[in-house]
């Protein structure tokens, strides 16, 4: 007698299928986690403090962690949410590349949170003489940061620096994970590059000429919108990694958000001294 499985259950047969091939489910979060903090600790990180020590003489400081406890302290001190709950100590907001403040006159001020997911193995699969399975849900797992950061950014600065980076084959135009970010992102569209099999792409200047024109990290409507960046391509047309955001990619759309949130920042000082 043949019983139909549960979704769960092919998803876990799926799981040991792939571990026993000699993968692992995390190998691509390890790539681009490696990539992505070489592109904070190279890049990233002394361009931010550079600017902010020209333009107010401040500092820096990263965190890769942060708790509830914390947001709750941030969102009460400015009017929302509960009392903070001390035993919220433990529950951490943990965003992939952490979270960016400027310290400036000693008060610190969230300019940047980076989120990178990866997302995709039906090109591995192809290339492995299998059939394509059922897409996952790692993007809509990172819905739960965003509500954390909407309390971290409960300011008068009005703006929502939240970068999330998006890519591998799950996020084509062929599928529908790309457009469940924008049902949850208020229905604004997704900085997208895909690539094709049949054309050569300049990634940089599109990046230069496409993206950071149109990145916009103003609160609107009094919705706090991130700022997604989706890099794919079809999973039966190109290798599997190819559409991995790299080093430089990374750094040019994050010194650009910090500086565009660092002019909001040099307006909120100006008018809170006036």
């Amino acid at each position: 007698m043949n019983v139909k499985k549960t979704l769960s259950e092919g998803l876990s047969d799926r799981h040991i299928k792939y571990r026993e091939d000699g993968h692992q489910l995390i190998d691509d979060s390890k790539v681009t986690e490696k990539i992505l903090l070489s592109s904070i600790n190279d890049i990233i990180l002394p361009y931010s403090k550079e600017r902010i020590a020209t333009l107010f003489g401040g500092n820096i400081r990263i965190a890769y962690s942060i708790s509830l406890y914390e947001l709750q302290c941030i969102f009460n001190k400015h009017g929302g949410g509960p009392e903070p709950n001390v035993n919220n100590k433990n529950v951490c907001m943990k965003p992939d590349g952490g979270i960016i403040f400027a310290i400036v006159n000693n008060i610190e001020y969230p300019i940047l949170i980076i989120e990178d997911k990866v997302q995709g193995t039906n090109d591995l699969r192809k290339k492995n003489g299998e059939k394509k399975q059922a897409l996952g849900n790692a993007i809509e797992r990172g819905a739960k940061n965003v509500r954390g950061a909407e309390m971290l950014f409960s300011s008068n600065l009005n703006i929502f620096p939240y970068a999330l980076f998006a890519s591998g084959c799950d996020f084509h135009s062929s599928e529908t994970i790309a457009k469940r970010i924008e049902m949850m992102n208020y229905g604004y569209p997704n900085h997208t590059i895909e690539l094709n099999k049949n054309k050569t792409f300049d990634v940089e200047n599109e990046i230069a000429t496409k993206i950071l024109p149109n990145i916009n990290i103003n609160n609107r409507n009094g919705k706090n919108v991130i700022s997604v960046f989706v890099k794919t391509h079809k999973w039966d047309e190109l290798e599997h990694g190819t559409s991995r955001w790299t080093k430089n990619e990374y750094a040019m759309i994050c010194c650009d958000i910090i500086d565009k949130s660092l002019v909001k920042l040099s307006e909120y000082l100006a008018s809170s001294m006036g």
